[in-house]
């Protein structure tokens, strides 16, 4: 069911990425990293807010490998720190919120297997150059994302099921919001 409802907008902003676009450059990867920073730190301190320790492990960390890639790709640390943070996050008011917010960045993160070697053969990014984000669960990342859905369809109940799909709507849409505005989308 969540996957069903929240395909279009996936598929909508996956082919508004230029993360595959043949004309693709460093300059363009740069910018697109700065906004997934944006994006994940504030989003990030919003979860652990939450505080959620049972959904969200300390090896589901995505800002320092964020940061790691911000370095290689030239930023020092004022450069990032001075980067614009989104302000208009999806609410995470419960589990449920929290569950369809995961779901979103969790399945990027498995999307991310797919972009590592495209960006690694087209512009010579690896993990130790700019690159680390798109990997940054690594050999792990299918064993993450198991543990992930067996979370989720350990929730799974009818009372909060529309919350769910609701919240990752909600994800998809503020994520798509924010790379518009920082320009980064085709």
């Amino acid at each position: 069911m969540l996957r069903a409802a929240t395909a279009a907008q996936h598929k909508a902003l996956e082919a508004r990425l230029p993360l595959t676009h043949p004309d693709l450059d460093r300059d363009a990867y740069q910018r697109i990293i700065q906004a997934y920073y944006g994006f994940h730190a504030p989003l990030q301190g919003q979860i652990e807010r939450f505080h959620a320790p049972h959904l969200v492990q300390p090896d589901r960390q995505k800002v320092p490998a964020l940061v790691k890639d911000l370095r290689a790709l030239g930023l020092n640390d004022a450069q990032i720190e001075a980067l614009p943070l989104c302000a208009d996050l999806p609410p995470i008011n419960g589990e449920a919120d929290l569950l369809g917010v995961m779901y979103v960045m969790e399945g990027a993160t498995l999307g991310g297997q797919v972009l590592r070697r495209i960006i690694a053969e087209r512009l010579s990014i690896g993990a130790d150059s700019g690159g680390e984000f798109l990997d940054v669960y690594g050999r792990d990342t299918g064993r993450l994302w198991k543990a992930f859905l067996k979370q989720l369809a350990g929730f799974d109940h009818p009372d909060d099921n529309q919350q769910v799909v609701d919240s990752a709507c909600a994800t998809f849409a503020s994520f798509a919001c924010w790379l518009e505005c920082k320009g980064v989308l085709r």
